[in-house]
């Protein structure tokens, strides 16, 4: 299988005890009515969870050479856990280069971001989560979001007054970032995905969640956020995902 090739990403950083966090990047095609297809160029997180010698990847990102040494260094890659149903392209490379064992929310490996690609499947998870199901990570619970199509994930780890994992679902891009190139600091802000602690825009278009299960989600027992978009949050995350929860219009 020909895996894509490592995107520009940063170090690995420990951001919690036991947690690490890095950023890295992905590249989208968008259209314009002007300059027709652009390449969108913008963030997103990979986790690692180090539980005795084992690694645990969340939203993973393929890591170049030093990166990936960075990893050895730390453990073994012995699971890969995928949140959002739009994301996943590095997960085959991380199960196949590894011997992982794959997890994944209850939705097709797709390419693409549309509701029409979603018989083609490129990839299969060993496991699909369902609401509850048992996580390879002590002392976390797994939460769907069900009401939406394609589903979304979550992880709650009972730690430091609540860890919540996020996807697509929730994020906290108050600005720009590095990755970002001139397309997407121009488009996105425009399109209302910059912005502190709020539900992702494309997401919700997209997978069309039911307030009412925001609003549950948001008030999950946490105060820390880690998402796949954004940055972390790290106190009083859940009054602030609450807020903006009822602020969505039906």
């Amino acid at each position: 299988m020909t895996y894509p090739e490592p995107l520009p990403h940063g170090e690995l950083t420990q951001v919690l005890d036991n947690i690490y966090l890095v950023t890295g990047s992905v590249a989208m095609k968008v259209p314009h009515p002007k300059w027709g297809p652009l390449t969108m160029t913008f963030s997103r997180n990979m986790l690692v969870i180090k539980q005795g010698s084992d690694l645990i990847l969340i939203n993973s990102v393929r890591l170049n050479d030093k990166g990936i040494a960075q990893l050895d260094e730390l453990g073994d890659v012995k699971h890969v856990i995928r949140l959002a149903a739009f994301h996943g392209f590095d997960d085959p490379y991380y199960k196949e280069t590894f011997g992982a064992t794959l997890w994944s929310v209850d939705s097709p490996y797709v390419r693409g971001f549309n509701k029409s690609s979603m018989s083609h499947q490129y990839y299969k998870a060993d496991r699909r989560l369902k609401e509850g199901s048992t996580l390879p990570i002590d002392g976390a619970t797994y939460f769907e979001f069900s009401s939406c199509t394609p589903k979304e994930g979550l992880i709650l780890l009972e730690r430091d007054e609540g860890v919540l994992i996020s996807g697509d679902s929730m994020q906290n891009w108050p600005k720009t970032d590095k990755y970002f190139n001139w397309v997407a600091k121009m488009m996105m802000p425009r399109m209302g995905f910059i912005g502190p602690c709020r539900f992702g825009v494309g997401w919700l278009d997209l997978a069309k969640p039911d307030k009412k299960e925001l609003i549950e989600k948001a008030s999950l027992n946490y105060s820390t956020l880690l998402p796949a978009h954004g940055n972390p949050v790290f106190a009083k995350a859940r009054e602030r995902f609450i807020e903006s929860a009822h602020k969505i219009q039906e």
